[in-house]
C-alpha cells in the first residue's frame, strides 16, 4: 500500500512507535537524540532505545502533495508551532499514549512532555515522564538558563553543557513540534479553551494525507487573537502498514497551551513530575558573569569557565578585572598573586567564587576565568 504520509510524519511516527515498543529498531533519519539526558543532533533514532528524539520546533514541513485529496474544509494548519515565539511565556503540555498489541501481546505506554518557556529572561524547562516502559529512565528534566542546558536524570544526577546552534530546547523539544500539519480542516465554531477565545476546527485522516492508511479523528483550537494552537487532539487507529510490523493499536495525542504571557518559574525542581519530590539539584554553575578584554581572541565558553587570549600583559589583565568586576558585585578576596609568568586573583559574589588565572604563553597571554561555589556545589536558584 502506498504511504500518504510526508517524510516528516513517517519519521515522527516511526520514532514514537519504534522507541517505545521495539527494542531493536533502526532509522536513518537525523532525529535528535539524547546524551545523558541532553539533546544532541545527528544521532540515528533507535541508537538510544527508550528515549525518543525530542519534538522539533523547526516544524512539520508537511511536504504537501498537490496530487493527494486532503480534507474538505477551508482551514490549513501548516506549522503547529507558529506564533509561539511571539509569546513572552507559556506552558505547553503534550500527552502521547499508545494502546494496542505487538506480536499479539498487549502494549500500553504513556509519555508526557511539559515545556515551560520565558523570554524575559530567556529560559526553558522541559520534563519528560513515561509510564508503561520498564526500561525507561524517566522522569527526565532539562532546563536552559542563561545560555546553559542543565539535565537532571532519574537518579538526580545533574550535568551541564552549552547548546550548539540548533540544539536549544526551543529548537528540539518544543511539544508543538510533535503535532502534524492539518490541511482542509472544517470549521466547528468558537469557544474559550484554556481561558482563551479560540476558533475550533475538526478533521480526519484526509487532512493528514493518510487516507486509506489510518482512521483518525482530530480537533484543533487556534487562539482568535494570538493565532497560536491552544489545544490539539488527535486519535489514530491503524495497523502494521502504519505503525510497523506486528503492531496494531491506537495512538493518541493531546496538546494544551496554558499560562500564556503569565509568569513562569524556570528551575530544576522535581515538583509535579515523577514521584513529585521537590528536590532541587546541585548542578554545575552557569556561564561566567564577567566581561572580556576588548582584544579577546580564541574565546571558549563552558559552564563555570571562560578562557581566551589577549595581547595585553599579565598586569593589564589583572588591572582590567580589578576595575570591571566590583561594579558587577564581585568583591576581591585577598590580594592578587603576580609573578613574571603568572597572575592569580580571586573574587567572591554571594556563594560563588571567581578565580582569575593569567599566564604567559608564546606571543600572547592566556586568561582563564573559573567560577565555582564558595562551598561544595552550586544550586540553580
Amino acid at each position: 500500500m502506498k504511504s500518504f504520509l510526508s517524510k516528516r510524519q513517517q519519521s515522527v511516527i516511526h520514532v514514537i512507535i519504534c522507541l517505545f515498543l521495539l527494542s531493536a529498531c533502526v532509522w536513518t533519519q537525523n532525529i535528535p537524540q539524547t546524551n545523558g539526558g541532553l539533546p544532541t543532533s545527528g544521532s540515528p533514532a533507535g541508537s538510544t532505545p527508550g528515549m525518543p528524539g525530542g519534538p522539533t520546533a523547526e516544524g512539520n514541513d508537511g511536504e504537501i502533495d498537490a496530487n493527494l485529496e486532503y480534507g474538505p474544509g477551508s482551514f490549513d494548519l501548516e506549522n503547529p508551532t507558529e506564533g509561539l515565539a511571539a509569546l513572552s511565556s507559556y506552558k505547553a503540555t503534550l500527552l502521547l499514549s499508545f494502546d494496542g498489541t505487538q506480536d499479539g501481546q498487549s502494549k500500553k505506554w504513556e509519555r508526557t512532555y511539559v515545556m515551560l518557556t520565558s523570554t524575559e529572561p530567556a529560559a526553558h524547562r522541559i520534563t519528560v515522564d513515561t509510564t508503561g516502559i520498564a526500561s525507561d529512565k524517566s522522569p527526565i528534566l532539562i532546563a536552559e538558563i542563561n545560555g546553559v542546558q542543565y539535565s537532571l536524570d532519574g537518579e538526580n544526577k545533574c550535568t551541564a553543557a552549552i547548546p550548539e546552534a540548533g540544539t536549544t530546547l526551543a529548537d528540539i523539544w518544543e511539544p508543538a513540534g510533535f503535532l502534524f500539519p492539518v490541511i482542509g480542516a472544517e470549521t466547528a465554531g468558537s469557544e474559550a479553551i484554556n481561558g482563551i477565545v479560540s476558533d475550533q476546527y475538526s478533521f480526519d485522516e484526509r487532512a493528514l494525507g493518510e487516507a486509506g492508511l489510518s482512521k483518525s479523528t482530530g480537533q484543533v483550537w487556534v487562539a482568535s487573537n494570538e493565532g497560536v494552537v491552544v489545544r490539539y487532539l488527535l486519535t489514530t487507529t491503524a495497523g502494521p502498514d502504519y505503525f510497523g510490523e506486528g503492531i496494531d493499536g491506537t495512538l493518541r495525542r493531546e496538546y494544551n497551551l496554558t499560562d500564556i504571557n503569565q509568569p513562569v518559574t524556570i528551575d530544576l525542581s522535581r515538583a509535579g513530575i515523577g514521584d513529585g519530590a521537590p528536590t532541587t539539584a546541585v548542578c554545575p554553575g552557569g556561564l561566567v558573569d564577567a566581561p572580556l578584554m576588548a582584544d579577546a581572541q580564541n574565546i571558549d565558553r563552558l559552564p563555570e569557565m571562560t578562557s581566551y587570549s589577549t595581547a595585553g600583559s599579565i598586569a593589564d589583565v589583572l588591572a582590567f578585572y580589578q576595575a570591571q568586576l566590583p561594579p558587577l558585585g564581585w568583591a576581591a578576596s585577598g590580594e592578587p598573586s603576580v609573578s613574571d609568568t603568572m597572575g592569580l586573583a580571586n573574587y567572591i559574589k554571594g556563594d560563588q567564587q571567581l578565580s582569575l588565572i593569567v599566564t604567559n604563553t608564546e606571543n600572547q597571554v592566556a586568561v582563564s576565568l573559573m567560577m565555582e561555589a564558595a562551598s561544595s556545589g552550586y544550586a540553580i536558584p
